[in-house]
């Protein structure tokens, strides 16, 4: 049976260039700038303005947008005026929010076999979460932390494993108290541990045996950097989405990779990653069949060209994907 699905979309770095000074804005144009201390510059004030990306989300009509709480974040310097506002104006333009959790730093942490790190990462998490709860988020992402290389393996990865899953009963109790469905999120192959689809779907199954229930957000574009650690992708790429249980999605990330470039979340309709239309259309297919819900897409822009062209970059892209997944 094939789920009706709602598109949203993390802006990544869509929107900073608008958050920039004159003075920034004209160093940029001029090449005193790169895309990278755009980012360093702008980002606190745009992930700041929910308000103003609702707006952005509404104008393309887009379902969704997912707030970034990756680091820097303003996120836990809201005031109680600013998280009314932010609640207010995705209520009154119909646009539902989703909170993804900080994945460095201290919130990579909540694998560590250290317990005094882990809980600290928890309760890091923890004031996110209230903060999304406070805002109207009704789902959460979280990523499963990551190691140093020269831990990753053996009763390592044992420990890692089982602390990782103390925490994810932790969280996942206190995001349901709270309103909001919290997933799980594949790493990146980069990051050694826990990108692997079949682990993820063990781990959440041991997560239920004690009773805490957590989706999946199995995102493919991350799944797709094992081709660049010596590991196969199959033909068509997709087809890794047949392996995985029904009943384990509600959000997902949609975004793609160019392998031996080490290119992450190029725009999905220039065709340039692993992903074409052909694919997508497929994508769309399977996870619709087995529940999918909300598909989260998270592009980003990486040239001067792609910054100074980013409104036109957000709808052709965004049409494009309406056109595959409506």
């Amino acid at each position: 049976m094939v789920n009706l699905m709602r598109l949203g979309r993390d802006f990544t770095n869509f929107l900073y260039f608008d958050y920039l000074g004159e003075v920034e804005k004209r160093g940029f144009e001029s090449g005193g700038l790169t895309v990278a201390d755009m980012d360093a510059t702008a980002q606190l004030a745009a992930k700041a303005d929910i308000p103003g990306q609702v707006a952005v989300a509404k104008s393309l009509g887009l379902d969704h947008i997912e707030l970034d709480g990756a680091v820097p974040n303003p996120y836990l310097n809201f005031d109680d005026d600013q998280k009314r506002r932010a609640k207010e104006a995705a209520s009154a333009n119909g646009v539902s929010l989703s909170f993804h959790l900080p994945y460095s730093y201290v919130g990579a942490a909540i694998c560590s076999p250290e317990d005094y790190d882990r809980r600290a990462s928890a309760e890091l998490h923890k004031r996110y979460l209230t903060f999304a709860s406070e805002v109207g988020c009704a789902y959460a992402v979280i990523h499963p932390g990551f190691m140093p290389f020269y831990n990753a393996t053996g009763k390592y990865l044992e420990q890692a494993r089982a602390a990782l899953v103390k925490s994810l009963v932790e969280l996942g109790e206190f995001s349901s108290s709270n309103g909001i469905v919290l997933h799980l999120e594949n790493n990146t192959a980069f990051d050694l541990i826990f990108f692997e689809p079949a682990e993820i779907c063990s781990i959440l199954e041991e997560v239920e045996k004690s009773g805490v229930k957590i989706y999946f957000c199995f995102d493919i574009g991350h799944w797709l950097t094992r081709a660049d650690v010596g590991k196969s992708i199959p033909d068509p790429p997709e087809r890794i989405i047949e392996e995985i249980p029904e009943g384990i999605f509600k959000e997902l990330h949609l975004n793609d990779y160019i392998p031996y470039k080490k290119i992450f979340h190029p725009p999905l309709y220039e065709g340039i990653g692993m992903l074409r239309r052909k694919n997508l259309e497929r994508y769309a297919e399977l996870v619709s069949g087995k529940g999918a819900e909300l598909i989260v897409v998270e592009t980003a822009i990486r040239t001067k060209e792609q910054v100074m062209r980013r409104k036109e970059l957000l709808r052709e892209e965004t049409e494009y994907l309406q056109a595959i997944f409506r």
